[in-house]
């Protein structure tokens, strides 16, 4: 019983780690922007796909397809930020939710009309299983727990020691003032578009070999997935994005194991329903920023 709690514990922090990578770019956009990117897990689709051709029609290795996947997504992200994503800074909140759900619609369907909209079979990674302290985890999941930490220190790094970092914190802070003592703000919010866009491509080509398949529409799922870890961990609040995704992906290991396989992707909407209705703001604050 113990065992196998531990076990899928260890499971839930591998998928936490993958939601992780995922929400800390939305969350990152949302504090600069002051909207949610609903087009967020289509870069996640997008950095997969880009996988996915270089492997199949390259016929590069893994490694290579996951550069080309993340900077193909990268070129996509800049085209977005440049045409849309720069002129929601001080627009209504509304205008941002139909702008990002346009935009995933159009990504969406430009893949399926492109490659189709079946599966296809992804054949890069790491599969070999590793037995750490009595448990068995693939190669991959390690990698994965291993890149986690290792974007999280460097954003750490990077917005507290950087240009663009101190920048990223003061337009999440006041636009207003930033405008006033010359910071490019639209500026700041495409860079901070395009890494957010950059890391949901990561974490989706290190999640493709776990996953196996891919298709058109599996950024909408992952999406909605970000959706309560953003909220739970106080929307803008990076370090609480980490905490919150850790939570859930356990949260889902544990209620597929002992509830039922089917009832997993219901644990982010439930805890989505119940976070706004008992803390809105998130379990933590919403002032820590960056």
């Amino acid at each position: 019983m113990l065992s196998t709690i531990l076990e899928q514990s260890v499971n839930g922090i591998v998928t936490g780690s993958v939601y992780a990578i995922v929400a800390v770019g939305m969350t990152m956009i949302f504090g600069v922007l002051r909207a949610i990117n609903f087009a967020h897990g289509e870069y996640y689709m997008l950095g997969t796909f880009g996988a996915w051709f270089a492997i199949d029609y390259l016929g590069l290795s893994y490694e290579v397809s996951i550069v080309v996947g993340v900077l193909a997504t990268i070129a996509v992200a800049y085209v977005v930020g440049q045409l849309v994503m720069r002129r929601m800074v001080g627009a209504p909140a509304e205008s941002g939710v139909l702008a990002t759900l346009g935009i995933a619609l159009i990504l969406q369907n430009t893949i399926i009309l492109v490659f189709g909209g079946g599966y296809k079979f992804f054949a890069g990674g790491y599969i070999e299983p590793v037995s750490i302290l009595g448990f068995s985890l693939a190669e991959q999941r390690i990698l994965i727990l291993v890149v986690c930490l290792l974007v999280f220190i460097g954003l750490e790094l990077m917005v507290s020691y950087t240009r663009l970092g101190m920048a990223m914190r003061a337009v999440s802070q006041n636009v207003e003032c930033c405008s006033v003592v010359g910071i490019d703000v639209p500026q700041v919010v495409l860079r901070t578009f395009m890494l957010g866009a950059a890391l949901a491509a990561l974490s989706g080509v290190l999640t493709a070999p776990v996953n196996v398949s891919v298709y058109g529409g599996m950024g909408e799922l992952i999406t909605f997935k970000t959706l309560p870890i953003i909220i739970m961990g106080g929307l803008g609040n990076v370090r609480g994005t980490f905490v919150a995704a850790m939570i859930l992906g356990v949260a889902e290991s544990l209620v597929a194991t002992y509830v039922g396989l089917q009832f997993r992707d219901t644990v982010g909407f439930a805890t989505l329903i119940l976070m706004l209705m008992w803390r809105p703001h998130g379990l933590f604050s919403t002032q820590a920023r960056f």
